[in-house]
């Protein structure tokens, strides 16, 4: 098998190639992912991270880390989980679906420390451009996530038309009407103070609900020198890919994408002393693909790939194709 290559499929040879607006999309729909990925800090070179535990499925990511200071005293910093940046100029006709769209925590963000569940800050802007539109927007009462659809039509529905025109004016809206699109884009973090205790480790975990893209997928897109590129998509995998599609009308299966920012445990010192990744295709008969080098199968749906003193240098996006487009989570 090739460096960096896991085939993807049902038996030996499995290739590891690793957020619908109002209503539902339909099913020739396609949506972009929205990149998020772990935990993040300003950089302190006294705090390592000892261990990482990062679990990918379709509908699931949780990850567990062991850090530990180096320090002879207790260090407390502050601890950010970056949300995906929402766009409503690029984003508010597309197909994408948040998981939660009804409130500001769109994918069920939830942390505990050793073992307790605390409730971080969870800070929320928006901009149009380079410029902040948070104030302009809390004053009309509109929802700073763009694509928090519901809430953003019963606003703009208690609007006069003089408030439509004038953000309509300020380039927030794209018409003065009540349908009309969002333009801003909104940015949130989740953040606390953590103090690092001397002396012992301390054990951070926390899931989300990955906003996934997904799109209909046929053997000669598949093929595409760009496409096996992107997930590592070996021959077994092609072969997995054609199969699924030909049993399938029209010859066309379906597949999400799941990403995950790994690069964001740079802002911890130093390398990571022990980084477990395992990837969960969900159903023995979908297909998985990511770009991992010497990767275990260690169930009929488990992938795991281990690295020792790592450093992070290579984003995943896992490819699951199936012809269950509930299973999925598309309606």
């Amino acid at each position: 098998m090739r460096p960096g290559i896991v085939g993807i499929g049902q038996g030996a040879a499995v290739l590891l190639a690793l957020a619908a607006l109002a209503g539902p999309a339909r099913a020739n729909d396609s949506a972009a992912a929205l990149d998020a990925g772990g935990l993040v800090l300003i950089r302190d070179p006294e705090i390592e991270l000892a261990s990482e535990d990062l679990r990918i499925g379709v509908d699931r990511i949780a990850v567990d880390y062991v850090f530990r200071n180096r320090s002879a005293a207790p260090r407390t910093v502050r601890v950010a989980f970056p949300l995906p940046d929402i766009d409503g100029a690029q984003l508010a006709t597309s197909a994408l679906s948040l998981p939660f769209e009804d409130r500001a925590n769109f994918v069920g963000f939830t942390v505990t420390v050793d073992g307790a569940a605390i409730a971080p800050d969870l800070e929320e802007r928006a901009y149009l451009g380079p410029r902040e539109v948070t104030e302009q927007l809390r004053r009309h009462n509109l929802p700073l996530n763009p694509m928090r659809r519901g809430d953003l039509e019963a606003a703009l529905k208690r609007l006069g038309p003089s408030d439509l025109k004038a953000l309509e004016g300020a380039g927030l809206l794209s018409e003065a009407a009540a349908d009309a699109m969002p333009q801003w884009r909104s940015a949130a973090k989740f953040h606390w103070e953590q103090t690092f205790p001397a002396g012992r480790d301390l054990k951070i975990a926390h899931a989300y609900v990955p906003v996934k893209g997904n799109h209909l997928l046929d053997a000669k897109e598949a093929a595409s020198r760009d496409y096996r590129a992107r997930y590592c998509l070996d021959d077994a995998g092609l072969v997995g890919v054609r199969r699924l599609a030909a049993g399938r009308e029209g010859g066309l299966t379906r597949a999400v994408e799941v990403p995950y920012i790994v690069t964001t445990a740079k802002n911890w010192a130093g390398r990571i002393g022990r980084f477990t990744l395992t990837v969960d295709k969900g159903r023995p008969d979908a297909l998985v693909s990511f770009c991992r080098a010497g990767v275990r199968k260690t169930g009929p749906t488990t992938f795991v790939w281990e690295a020792r003193d790592y450093l992070p240098d290579q984003d995943l996006r896992v490819l699951i194709v199936s012809n269950d487009d509930a299973f999925l989570g598309i309606r």
